[in-house]
């Protein structure tokens, strides 16, 4: 298989892929004018816009919708930020504990000197 038609099949798959997200349809359902042309890329070509590039208009959402979106982001929000408070909490009390096991290991290193020979 040569890289151009590597290329092409990945070309392929990738817009199925994005067709898929998008929810868009399929080559075969596509209006002819709007399925995008083979292009050579032996040569220089223009880059022609797509015609369906824009979204579908998304529908108006109330303000309890809204309000009720927010609710749940916060509360969202709240929890990966108590979930980060408790991250930090423990290793900070893992860190602490072992300077304090550090520290009391020079004192008693310190109190008790190793025994001259």
């Amino acid at each position: 298989m040569t890289w151009k038609n590597e290329r092409d099949l990945l070309l392929a798959q990738t817009m199925a892929f994005v067709q898929s997200v998008a929810g868009k349809a399929t080559d075969a359902d596509v209006r002819p004018e709007a399925r995008p042309k083979p292009v050579s890329f032996d040569q220089p070509f223009a880059v022609e816009r797509p015609v369906d590039v824009l979204p579908a208009r998304l529908s108006p959402i109330g303000p309890s919708d809204l309000r009720d979106e927010i609710r749940r982001r916060v509360a969202a929000f709240r929890v990966r930020q108590q979930a980060f408070d408790r991250d930090r909490d423990a290793y900070c009390n893992a860190t602490m504990a072992k300077a304090r096991a550090s520290s009391e290991h020079a004192v008693q290193a310190r109190d008790n000197p190793p025994l001259k020979r």
